[in-house]
């Protein structure tokens, strides 16, 4: 097989910021730059998406300070509260409040229950804890046609205008066995957007433990966990996997599936869900 193979069965995408109208109140400000092409330099003034310090206070205490997009910040802390295994499920969330760029959020715990890590980074994909310590097994049977796969990275790319307009953000939506979309979020990061929209689906009281997160980002062992710990049991991206997400994966009796580009997908892990 050619070293080039995934380029070579690189999708282009169809829409780009020429196309996409702007949205005066979308979180991007217009900025002056310098096209040049060949010999011929122009001025231009594009939108660059913004991203802000929000910072997600639990039972009083600071517990992590993220970049991402000023919107959608109770889904983002309800997510990343469970995504990151702080609290094990939404049932644990007393409240959320947005004051600016701060969320406050208040847990059905004991303090005696709450466990603080330490925050890490891997691969760029912000976690708070060192180990995958304490992810549960899927144990879900559900199927899901490659049909379906496919037609949610068209749906990712028609619903990210936020993208299409700046070029600066990843999506991720959670979609049933059906094809349904249960939610859908954009984020500077990728791992605020798998937040945002897990944080989105559970809030609303949505059952995603027979759904799939697909999402335009690379899938680390980081991002697999989030993915693992919100229960749902499948991960499909465009992009590319990583062997410490194949690895967990495997651990958790995931299906991961990546470089999602009409008509090929490829499945690293748990392959009998795809049909």
């Amino acid at each position: 097989m050619k070293e080039s193979w995934h380029a070579e069965k690189a999708g282009k995408w169809t829409s780009y910021w020429k196309d996409e109208v702007h949205d005066p109140c979308a979180p991007y400000i217009l900025t002056k730059c310098v096209e040049i092409s060949a010999d011929v330099r122009k001025k231009l003034e594009l939108d660059v998406v913004e991203e802000e310090s929000i910072k997600i206070i639990l039972d009083g205490r600071h517990l992590v300070t993220l970049l991402a997009l000023p919107g959608e910040l109770r889904e983002l802390a309800a997510g990343f509260l469970i995504c990151e295994g702080v609290l094990k499920g939404i049932g644990d969330i007393r409240s959320i409040s947005v004051q600016d760029d701060t969320v406050f959020c208040q847990s059905s715990l004991d303090d005696s229950e709450l466990e603080l890590w330490t925050e890490v980074r891997s691969s760029g994909c912000i976690g708070i804890k060192s180990s995958w310590e304490g992810i549960e097994t899927i144990t879900s049977s559900v199927r899901m046609e490659k049909e379906v796969l496919l037609n949610a990275i068209e749906q990712i790319k028609e619903k990210g205008k936020i993208w299409r307009r700046t070029g600066g953000t990843h999506s991720s939506l959670i979609c049933t066995s059906e094809g349904d979309i249960v939610s859908f979020c954009e984020d500077v990061s990728r791992a605020c957007s798998v937040d945002k929209a897990a944080g989105a689906a559970l809030l609303s009281g949505r059952d995603i433990s027979n759904c799939a997160l697909v999402t335009t980002g690379r899938l680390s062992g980081g991002m697999v966990a989030k993915v693992a710990r919100a229960g749902i049991p499948i991960v499909v991206s465009k992009a590319a996997p990583l062997s410490t997400g194949v690895m967990l994966s495997k651990m958790v009796g995931m299906t991961v599936v990546a470089f999602v580009r009409n008509p090929n997908l490829y499945v690293y892990s748990g392959e009998e869900r795809i049909i």
